[in-house]
């Protein structure tokens, strides 16, 4: 069963996420001037780890040590990576879909799978 609470932490933690990110992101290139894929990546590090310690801390609450849980959530994101890259290379290459709409799909499914694996494998606990 899913916990409401926890979903609900997870959703507000993904979306103050995606408002860091575009705001490092524009920070980075229009601020400092570095060039946009330089900008988005040091950005994308930096949020990836806003991310992983609001869920570590309050989403998940786990106690497990951060040596086996960070590797798990590296792991989780690599997955995110690929299924985004397929969901994307499928809808746009051979279903000829508007990219925004695959994308807003691919994001369903990254929620999705994102909580789902979060929650039984990198931030479960043994109880």
């Amino acid at each position: 069963m899913v916990d409401p609470r926890r979903l609900t932490r997870f959703i507000l933690v993904g979306g103050s996420t995606t408002v860091v990110f575009l705001c490092l992101t524009w920070l980075f290139v229009d601020g400092l001037q570095l060039q946009v894929l330089a900008g988005s990546t040091i950005a994308l590090i930096f949020t990836g780890l806003y991310n992983y310690c609001l869920h570590y801390y309050w989403t998940f609450s786990s106690d497990t040590p951060h040596s086996s849980v960070f590797i798990k959530y590296l792991v989780m994101a690599a997955g995110a990576f690929t299924i985004n890259g397929l969901i994307m290379h499928f809808g746009i290459m051979v279903m000829p879909v508007h990219y925004l709409v695959v994308q807003f799909l691919a994001n369903v499914a990254l929620v999705v799978w994102s909580f789902t694996v979060s929650s039984l494998w990198v931030f479960g606990r043994k109880d």
